[in-house]
């Protein structure tokens, strides 16, 4: 078990990271990936969007562009996080489990989970959640971390958090009953061509 796919382990290092979280994320989460994620969310004005931990709210100032604040739902486990969010938005934030989200059956247009996936202990719980949660003909988008190509860069990776391969997403979004599923590998970098992957499927 990687360290970091502990909820409880999560909770307590993102408690201290979200005060550098912002200077650091744009390193690895460009605004062309973000901008890709929603893209293949098919977001309209006026749908209700939820997204999945959720975190300082980088992702939820994309999806604010698109729909109003008020229709935008935010999960994330760390109160930090989310009150770091609430700074920058005045989207509805909940402190919640990916895995036991709190909202009845086919809610919402879209579900949205960009860089989170890695601290679940049970990913395809977490995406069946979203499905659940998710309207007929809504689509459901996860982003992803590949592993990373130096080798120790990658052991220290691994100890963290997990990196789930491309082909384990595709087959977790079949087991979850998602159909045309589609993915993207990209970075945010020329030198990181494939630093994650981005993939979505349509709920039935």
């Amino acid at each position: 078990m990687a360290l970091l796919d502990h909820k409880h382990r999560a909770r307590v290092f993102y408690k201290y990271f979200s005060k550098i979280y912002d200077y650091i994320n744009p390193i690895f989460y460009s605004d062309l990936m973000r901008e890709k994620v929603l893209e293949m969310a098919g977001i309209e004005d006026g749908d209700l969007v939820l997204e999945v931990g959720s975190g300082t709210g980088f992702t939820t100032l994309g999806i604010a562009k698109r729909v109003p604040q008020e229709r935008i739902f935010c999960v994330d486990l760390t109160l930090e996080q989310i009150e770091k969010a609430k700074k920058k938005l005045s989207a509805n934030f909940i402190i919640g489990d990916a895995e036991n989200l709190p909202f009845k059956d086919r809610t919402f247009d879209s579900a949205i989970s960009a860089g989170s996936i890695e601290y679940w202990p049970d990913p395809m719980r977490g995406i069946s959640e979203m499905v659940r949660v998710t309207k007929s003909g809504g689509k459901v988008v996860i982003l992803a971390p590949r592993k990373p190509d130096n080798i120790l860069v990658r052991k220290f990776a691994e100890s963290i958090m997990l990196f789930p391969s491309t082909e384990e997403c595709i087959d977790w979004f079949k087991k979850a009953g998602l159909k045309n599923i589609d993915f993207v590998e990209m970075g945010p970098y020329r030198f990181w061509s494939k630093l994650v992957v981005i993939i979505s499927g349509e709920v039935p």
